[in-house]
């Protein structure tokens, strides 16, 4: 399973769309919420707390993530699931693989 973390600044209403977003993407991929892999919401304060496989965030909170083990995966629109696709795909196979 891979856990992912969808990052914004209060944790709120817009990291809940990019969770639909990303959950969205690798659905229509065939991978299955809870079985492949899990998305959670933070707040870029609390972030580093939920020790994910992937973030996926803005480059204004990436740049705070700079140091952590996880994949960092920048977009510069949120809302934008081809963007997100296009971004996170090949990172979200890469450690899907890894993580069998």
């Amino acid at each position: 399973m891979v856990k992912i973390s969808a990052v914004c600044g209060m944790g709120l209403g817009s990291g809940l769309l990019v969770k639909m977003g990303i959950e969205k993407v690798l659905e229509n991929h065939g991978y299955k919420p809870l079985d492949d892999f899990i998305v959670e919401v933070a707040d870029i304060s609390t972030a580093r707390a939920t020790f994910p496989d992937i973030f996926v965030t803005t480059s204004e909170f990436a740049e705070r993530l700079y140091d952590v083990k996880a994949e960092v995966i920048t977009v510069k629109n949120l809302f934008d699931k081809k963007e997100i696709e296009e971004k996170l795909f090949d990172t979200f196979i890469k450690v899907y693989e890894k993580n069998k």
